[in-house]
């Protein structure tokens, strides 16, 4: 009988020294032991390290110059003994079977590099949303995924959802500093071969009222940075030397999307010569007729059309919202 594998946390903090523990706690409180837990304090002012000595060795406290999230991820990877490592937010709490869960899929998927669960949205009431539902996928539990990329440019992962070889995450260029960092990493996990999906929940992610699950109030108010990372991200995605035809017209699709997003961010900054080279490249990668034309308008035209299908867009949001069945 093949041993149990052993699994790093990284736990990445900074100046989160009232909540932090909450999260080490849930670690603790493992069905399946974590081989070591690796809290990362990236430059922290508050009283962090005082709040991690007092966890003695049950966990390995590591104190950095602040460097930002994808920076201190990085840090815990590199210090990790274990070929698995799992990740999880000074913020959040993984629910107690998470590692059980891995550990059950590694020994049934031996050969797979990336083991992602499904996700618990809390809302502010206590009520809980489903992370694949509302993202439109089906999964079963330790189900094999042979074509990730779908899921990953879907938005249905976080880092904290993630148990991943060690080996593989290196191999990959690990966390970058950028919006989407984690999806950024996840095309490159994608690349290199299939996954398994979950559909137990292993991550409780607290929503707060009115936040999007794509867009941060930080992403939101950088809306330029946003949607160059996610053009980038899909880019690199189209260079995948494997792509079927039909995910190359998804990856696409969502090119097109978001070169038109980053061409009304632009617009609206004023930068009307790049938004009308996002336009007219957005025209030319859209799968759909009517999308072409609405991107051919908006470089033609700029604020006008733009303004037309902002408007649109806005009257098919309070139809959405005031439909019967609709929430």
């Amino acid at each position: 009988m093949e041993p149990s594998p052993r699994i790093s946390v990284v736990i990445p903090t900074y100046n989160r020294a009232k909540i932090v523990p909450k999260a080490i706690e849930s670690v603790l409180s493992q069905t399946f032991p974590a081989a070591e837990i690796i809290v990362v304090d990236d430059g922290s002012k508050d009283d962090t390290r005082e709040v991690l000595a007092g966890y003695g060795d049950r966990i390995k406290a590591i104190s950095q110059e602040n460097g930002g999230l994808s920076a201190a991820r990085n840090t815990g990877i590199l210090a990790a003994s274990s070929e698995w490592v799992a990740f999880l937010d000074d913020d959040d709490e993984h629910v107690p079977e998470r590692l059980a869960i891995a550990v059950e899929t590694i020994a049934i998927h031996p050969d797979i590099d990336v083991h992602a669960t499904n996700t618990a949205l809390v809302n502010s009431d206590g009520s809980e949303l489903d992370m694949f539902g509302i993202r439109g996928r089906h999964a079963t539990e330790h189900m094999r995924l042979e074509r990730p990329l779908g899921w990953v440019l879907g938005g249905c992962f976080f880092a904290q959802t993630l148990v991943a070889r060690k080996s593989a995450i290196v191999a990959a260029g690990m966390f970058r500093k950028t919006f989407y960092e984690d999806m950024d990493l996840f095309v490159r996990l994608a690349a290199r071969g299939p996954w398994t999906v979950d559909v137990r929940k292993s991550l409780r992610l607290l929503r707060l009222p009115g936040e999007d699950l794509n867009l941060s109030s930080v992403w939101r108010s950088k809306p330029v940075e946003n949607y160059e990372a996610l053009t980038r991200i899909h880019r690199e995605a189209l260079a995948i030397p494997s792509l079927t035809a039909g995910e190359k017209r998804f990856v696409e699709s969502g090119l097109a999307t978001n070169l038109f997003e980053l061409g009304r961010a632009l617009h609206a900054k004023g930068e009307t010569s790049r938004a009308r080279e996002c336009f007219l490249e957005a025209a030319q990668r859209y799968p759909r007729l009517h999308s072409r034309a609405k991107a051919r308008a908006a470089a033609l035209f700029g604020g006008p059309a733009i303004g037309v299908f902002g408007m649109l867009r806005r009257r098919r949001g309070v139809f959405r919202s005031t439909s019967p069945g609709k929430s």
